[in-house]
């Protein structure tokens, strides 16, 4: 996300590159505390658990809680790549703005995922516990945050998109055309909802029965 702008975009692209590098970028800077903050509650929980016994005898012990922790982790990794790839490709083009939206909720979710995990072994009142809470809560805003200005992003593409379309123009039969254009691609867009639902649905289950196999 850090490489030269393109000499060609106007200064209104610039200002919506600008919106989306620094929302994103807040997104990224909290994950960073985020992982900081687990990382010295997951050693503030095994220290406290394991008593004389080893780091790898207490993760054997609690394996389920280890696994459910390891998964927090790795929904986390995958969710910031795809948040800087989808960042960057909605700079460039290869990507859209629904597509960030998407992938910021994914963070938010990855972060409540992480917070839960820790939050079965951690002791009442622990300090380092408030800190990963907090962090998780910064992550979250900050991921609402980049939401928030995509969507007020494609609010203005849309008025000037709507805005250089004069209907009054129009004859009654081209508006008549146009409003049957506008009739089909509306079912084509509840039809297509409703395939892609129905893939999510798979792909939920699928994702479930994986992880209970790992």
């Amino acid at each position: 996300m850090s490489q030269p702008r393109d000499a060609g975009l106007t200064a209104s692209e610039l200002n919506i590159h600008d919106a989306i590098l620094e929302s994103a970028l807040a997104v990224t800077n909290a994950i960073a505390n985020l992982i900081k903050c687990a990382t010295d509650s997951q050693e503030e929980i095994v220290a406290q658990g394991r008593g004389s016994s080893s780091h790898a005898a207490f993760y054997k012990k609690n394996n389920r809680w280890t696994e459910g922790l390891i998964s927090a982790a790795k929904a986390i990794a995958v969710a910031t790549n795809l948040l800087i790839e989808t960042a960057d490709g909605v700079i460039h083009k290869t990507h859209n703005l629904e597509q960030l939206i998407v992938a910021s909720n994914e963070v938010a979710a990855a972060t409540a995922q992480l917070v839960a995990a820790s939050r079965v072994k951690a002791d009442f009142m622990s300090k380092t516990q408030d800190r990963l809470e907090t962090a998780s809560r910064a992550v979250t805003e900050a991921c609402k945050a980049l939401v928030k200005a995509v969507k007020t992003i494609a609010a203005k593409q849309l008025e000037q998109q709507e805005a250089s379309v004069d209907y009054s123009k129009l004859t009654r039969y081209e508006f008549k055309v146009t409003e049957m254009e506008q009739q089909v691609e509306i079912l084509k867009l509840e039809k297509e909802l409703t395939n892609a639902r129905k893939k999510l649905a798979e792909l939920r289950k699928f994702s479930y029965h994986d992880e209970e196999e790992e």
